[in-house]
């Protein structure tokens, strides 16, 4: 298809570009979800903070997989609780997750730039992953292109722009991001703006999984949603032939309103998906720890149940540190709990594995 470096145009897009009446029932709908999702998680009976590492991990571990990382959740909360030995895949995907919790922290302090794009990027790339040498932390200054294994640049799907144009592409959209100088809805602008970003394509690699992450990024500081947990990724690998496609299509065919309406389904399904997760969650979460309370008379067994929703695969050190709890007091505490079907283990005799299910089972 592509055998030249494509050109894009700047932002913002024309007004010819979009015809906002063909996404309107879908932009409507997603808006009511995610403010729907935002008053759940203000007013959730778990804190939410401390379902964030497991959702956020379950986020790093699908964007991965767009990417062709084959990891589970469970393979990565095991190498985080220190009962598994780490390997590149797990490496990879915790790297995503340290890139997210970076960008969350910087975003106090920077706006989204080319600086903290390059900083998630360097973190995205350390610790010897696939991409470590391809200059983490810098814009390309070599052509890259992009389609199946093995192809090459002739017979690639897409080939970005060229790599003396990247810096100048990139602080348009920089500029576009902190100042729209449009009307759309900020919900429109973030499909535009993931799309832009991946056309550009400004790293050698790394560039969808740090677009991705710009997502949640971006309607934090747009204050659309609270927190920057509102994640796509799941959705988006779903359909990722269709992510895929419809990307090319702005690019090829300027069909710009066929993805923002794909974008936007992305947006419900994920919206309705994490609905249905808090109310799942508020109901477990009431459940087990009365169950737990009934079961050992304690103040400490809230703190227990607390951390065992924030690292839901854990073993006595990594759970009494977290819930700040001696290991004498937690293993007490957690033989009670295994003895009653409430939480599983792999029944070694030292260095145990804790598995809590209930919640594993809603996060997979």
């Amino acid at each position: 298809m592509a055998q030249v470096p494509f050109t894009p145009e700047n932002l913002p897009l024309g007004n010819d570009r979009l015809n906002q009446l063909m996404f309107l029932h879908e932009l409507i709908e997603a808006n009511k979800k995610v403010a729907q999702y935002q008053v759940l998680l203000q007013n959730t009976k778990l804190p939410s903070h401390l379902l964030l590492n497991p959702v956020m991990l379950n986020e790093a571990v699908q964007s991965t997989k767009i990417e062709g990382t084959q990891v589970t959740l469970d393979e990565v909360l095991e190498v985080e609780a220190h009962s598994r030995k780490n390997n590149k895949d797990v490496q990879e995907v915790l790297n995503y997750y340290h890139a997210l919790r970076d960008g969350m922290d910087r975003l106090s302090i920077l706006p989204i730039s080319t600086r903290l794009f390059k900083e998630m990027h360097i973190t995205l790339m350390s610790n010897n992953v696939r991409g470590s040498n391809r200059s983490p932390g810098e814009y390309r200054t070599i052509q890259n292109f992009i389609g199946p294994e093995g192809c090459t640049i002739e017979t690639a799907t897409y080939i970005p722009p060229q790599p003396h144009l990247v810096n100048s592409y990139m602080n348009n959209l920089e500029i576009y991001i902190n100042n729209p100088q449009d009307d759309l809805d900020e919900l429109v602008r973030i499909a535009i703006i993931h799309a832009q970003f991946e056309t550009i394509h400004p790293f050698l690699d790394g560039n969808g999984r740090i677009g991705r992450i710009l997502i949640p990024l971006y309607l934090y500081s747009k204050k659309v949603i609270d927190y920057p947990n509102f994640f796509l990724s799941e959705a988006l690998e779903r359909d990722k032939h269709k992510y895929y496609r419809y990307l090319n299509d702005t690019r090829y065919k300027g069909d710009w309103n066929q993805w923002v309406l794909f974008f936007l389904e992305a947006i419900i399904l994920q919206a309705d998906k994490n609905i249905r997760l808090i109310n799942e969650i508020n109901k477990l979460y009431d459940h087990d720890l009365d169950v737990a309370q009934s079961l050992i008379n304690s103040s400490g067994v809230k703190k227990l149940i607390d951390a065992v929703f924030q690292k839901p695969i854990f073993t006595v050190h990594t759970i009494s540190s977290t819930a700040d709890i001696s290991e004498a007091t937690c293993r007490r505490y957690l033989s009670i709990l295994e003895a009653n079907r409430i939480i599983f283990s792999d029944g070694k005799q030292r260095f145990k594995t804790y598995y809590y299910y209930n919640l594993l089972d809603k996060l997979r």
